[in-house]
């Protein structure tokens, strides 16, 4: 089937299974989840319901890979190539092991929305030479060969879904925004959705507002610090801290904090967004240097760790969001939704009168959301409707995002 039938088809139809595939910027591995999308006779989305999902960790030996690909010089591009296609692996895997666990048909399966493995991410431009003159570009690189996920699994595959809204001047991120009214609105409260994966980012949800009122933008590091630390400081023995144990140990410096905290990042109005090409290794490596001449222990490192990203999550919201609407609730999702420290932290910084809560509690599981959203977003590019926000990633238009890739048959 060519393309263009393959579309036919599914255009014809109200009721679609899609997989969605998610490697975030913490390392942790693939999410996979199989949705199901129900639209009315319109073509408008009613309904995005989780069928099953599974999780397949990166190996340390695949997160070595993957970060040394993320450090300016420490991989070259023979490495890049290799990982492109060896990531794929890991994609298809993740899909043929969710189809397994749920006992449905693969034919049943319209196709996978794979977001793929950030490598890189560039939305302040820089000069390039261009046919007439210097050029300000911008980029973005995820990787994970559509191709071979598609001749691994059988199914179609879109892929590449922030280059489109890149295009057009936007930041390519966030854009799991686009889900989140359908899974989180509650009318007549104010909803803050915070993805706490590698980098944190936030889906404002007005109160009284409409999914047109929705705003989003990266509050700035998640994950990603407080994991190489930890990795760091055990020697590779554990990637993440538990729970928030060991920062639970631990004292906050607020000498060491409050330098943390003094980064023109925060102070920069939305859209904005970040990744690990900034909060990094290197970036943790001097964090545990100037621990060392504070004379912290471990456990104070990852406290203050914790505390950083807990406080630039409620900075975030004291510039930039509570001018605008009240809250009445932080739904958390992402691996940070499992950090009870993390949560205790954001809640403590927060004005009273917003409650704090895992996104279990509203019956989304954590480490689905994202994978879903990029499962909504296949389906939207299927039926040839844009996805981004323009006022979320600054982008000069609504575009429809991703690219097709078929199975040959």
């Amino acid at each position: 089937m060519n393309t263009n039938d393959f579309i036919h088809r599914y255009r014809k139809e109200t009721t679609h299974r899609i997989i969605g595939l998610m490697s975030g910027t913490s390392l942790d591995g693939v999410d996979a989840v199989l949705v199901t999308i129900v639209s009315n006779a319109d073509g408008r989305v009613v309904s995005v319901d989780l069928e099953d999902q599974v999780s397949i960790p990166y190996t340390n030996e695949v997160k070595e890979i993957v970060k040394s690909l993320c450090v300016k010089g420490a991989a070259d591009i023979e490495d890049l190539c290799f990982a492109h296609f060896g990531l794929a692996h890991w994609n298809g895997e993740a899909v043929n092991r969710l189809i397994e666990h749920s006992g449905v048909e693969r034919a049943s399966i319209a196709a996978i929305g794979m977001h793929g493995q950030t490598v890189w991410h560039a939305p302040v431009p820089r000069s390039f030479p261009g046919p007439e003159g210097s050029l300000d570009i911008t980029g973005t690189l995820q990787i994970g060969n559509a191709q071979m996920v598609s001749s691994l699994t059988g199914l179609p595959v879109i892929s590449d879904f922030r280059s489109a809204d890149m295009a057009e001047g936007g930041e390519g991120a966030p854009l799991a925004p686009y889900i989140d009214y359908l899974l989180f609105h509650q009318e007549g409260k104010g909803i803050a959705v915070q993805n706490i994966g590698g980098i944190g980012n936030v889906t404002v949800l007005p109160k009284g507002g409409n999914e047109d009122d929705a705003f989003a933008f990266d509050t700035g590091p998640g994950n990603m610090i407080i994991d190489q630390i930890v990795a760091l400081g055990t020697n590779q023995a554990q990637q993440f801290d538990d729970g928030g144990a060991n920062a639970a140990r631990g004292t906050v410096c607020e000498p060491l904090l409050d330098e943390m905290m003094d980064d023109p990042y925060f102070a920069k109005r939305p859209p904005k967004s970040t990744g690990r090409e900034v909060y990094g290794s290197a970036y943790s490596e001097q964090v545990l240097k100037r621990a060392k001449a504070l004379g912290l222990s471990f456990e104070d490192v990852v406290a203050t760790a914790t505390a950083f990203t807990a406080k630039t999550i409620a900075w975030a919201y004291k510039d930039f969001v509570l001018p605008i609407t009240a809250l009445d609730t932080v739904v958390v999702s992402g691996g940070g939704a499992r950090n009870k420290t993390l949560l205790s932290m954001i809640q403590g910084y927060l004005p009273e009168g917003i409650t704090v809560k895992p996104s279990d509690e509203v019956g989304v599981p954590d480490q689905a959301r994202e994978a879903m959203a990029f499962a909504l977003m296949a389906h939207e590019s299927l039926m040839g409707r844009p996805s981004n926000i323009p006022k979320v990633t600054g982008a000069k238009k609504r575009v429809v995002l991703g690219t097709i890739t078929m199975q040959q048959l």
